[in-house]
């Protein structure tokens, strides 16, 4: 029996669910409900983990390889991590993966799953009825029966049934339509959301890559070929890879083989794409409203109100969205939400950081939280693993304080313990190594003071030793 991998793509930075979504933590890291919920990522990583389904397989940005590794330890889930040196859209993105696994697995299956939308239902059943028509060589993709005409999504319609019960024809595809070709689409009754999901034998999906676009199949086999092993998975020569047309694998293959199929599932599906999204999934109390974190609301009904480390209050309110991070609020009214992304935008255009990133993120090597961020003076805390270690890029007047535990320094011409307590100016003119070499994890003040205001004092803290 064939095995069916899931390969879960972790791309897009989801700026319609900022200020919790943002570039360097986007919307699939992000939890979908409280405090002890699973994050969107983790969510998919565990919709598949039953019988018939293969060690998972991931693709993510490198910049995001910490937070990947973080939170599927988490789960202590077992997966090939694949890290993308940018992006390329979806289709390098799979067939990086297909041409991994074919190496491992010849007959391998592989189903892909968006790391961002929430699905409740028998999903399984659905695509293990259709992995006989997947090694036949079709190449399935998943529809939703649309709830209403909604224009930002995908749609697929039905060109009848085939040979393989639950398996139809695809008519054609019709990419994001404006309302009345919406309406039209639902009020037929043969047409599907486009879910995001699709499964193929991923000797078909290299196949048919090869007869589109053998170009992009030949940047990928290299980039796959001069590929660098780092602790958290495996990443993709940037040169080649850079060289594979940028584009979905729907528009590259789906839309031009004669191999594509069409699966109905019979499920409840959301790519929760906005906060009004998020209210409608998460459960709501007898005022409905959805209050997460430290929350109280009197005289206030059918609002989403979101804490991430302090008490909010809402009072006298209604149909209102109320989202609190450590740097930024946002405050909109329930469905008008969509602007969002206009926010976003203009922050971006102004450069601002809290469009890019939080005060706080999770990396390999352990945990950052930015405590203070002035033009000429910087104070982070670091919580170092235990046995892990980074570097950190030399600058004037940059100073490790040990809060708890025992820090490893060392650069290109020096090696030193710093114990509890203690403190250490780094070389201005050195890389610095910060090591944990003990079995608890270590805490670090860590001081950067810039009086001319010359240079950001932000730390990189990406590399991995």
């Amino acid at each position: 029996m064939s095995v069916i991998y899931p390969l879960v793509i972790c791309g897009g930075n989801g700026t319609r669910l900022w200020p919790v979504s943002r570039k360097q933590s986007p919307k699939q890291f992000q939890r979908v409900g409280p405090a002890n919920s699973l994050t969107f990522f983790q969510a998919a990583m565990q919709r598949h983990r039953v019988p018939a389904f293969g060690r998972p397989c991931v693709v993510s940005s490198i910049d995001h390889a910490g937070t990947v590794a973080s939170q599927l330890a988490q789960i202590q889930c077992d997966a090939q991590v694949i890290h993308e040196p940018m992006g390329r859209n979806t289709g390098p993105a799979v067939l990086a993966a297909a041409l991994q696994l074919l190496t491992q697995d010849p007959a391998a299956l592989m189903l892909v799953v968006p790391a961002d939308h929430v699905i409740e239902g028998d999903l399984n059943k659905t695509i293990l009825d259709m992995a006989e028509a997947a090694k036949r060589g079709h190449i399935i993709t998943f529809g939703i029966t649309p709830r209403y005409a909604e224009t930002g999504f995908g749609y697929i319609t039905d060109g009848g049934t085939t040979d393989i019960p639950g398996l139809h024809i695809v008519d054609r595809f019709v990419e994001k339509p404006p309302k009345p070709e919406a309406q039209a689409l639902v009020d037929s009754g043969t047409a599907y959301w486009a879910s995001g999901l699709s499964m193929f034998a991923a000797a078909t999906i290299v196949e048919e890559y090869r007869r589109f676009d053998p170009e992009t199949v030949l940047a990928v086999e290299q980039a796959l070929l001069r590929a660098v092993p780092v602790a958290t998975g495996l990443v993709l020569e940037a040169e080649s890879f850079g060289r594979a047309t940028s584009a979905p694998t729907e528009s590259m293959v789906f839309e031009k083989t004669e191999r594509i199929a069409l699966a109905p599932l019979n499920v409840s599906w959301s790519d929760v794409g906005s906060w009004t999204a998020m209210y409608g999934i998460s459960p709501a109390n007898a005022d409905g409203n959805v209050l997460q974190g430290d929350v109280v609301a009197v005289d206030t009904n059918n609002s989403m109100v979101r804490s991430s480390d302090r008490l909010v209050t809402v009072v006298g309110m209604s149909d209102v969205i109320v989202i609190d991070t450590p740097d930024a609020v946002l405050v909109t009214r329930m469905g008008h939400d969509q602007n969002v992304k206009a926010v976003a935008e203009q922050l971006k255009a102004e450069k601002r950081p809290e469009v890019e990133k939080h005060t706080a993120t999770a990396h390999a090597w352990g945990d950052f939280e930015q405590l203070i961020d002035k033009s000429c003076f910087n104070l982070s805390a670091l919580n170092i693993k235990a046995g892990s270690s980074l570097e950190v890029d030399p600058m004037s007047a940059r100073e490790a304080i040990v809060v708890k535990g025992n820090l490893h320094v060392s650069n290109a011409h020096m090696q030193t313990d710093v114990v509890e307590g203690g403190r250490i100016l780094l070389d201005p003119h050195l890389r610095s190594k910060l090591t944990n070499r003990t079995d608890d994890p270590v805490e670090v003040m860590f001081l950067t003071i810039d009086p001319a205001g010359t240079a950001r004092p932000d730390v990189p803290l990406a590399r991995y030793a």
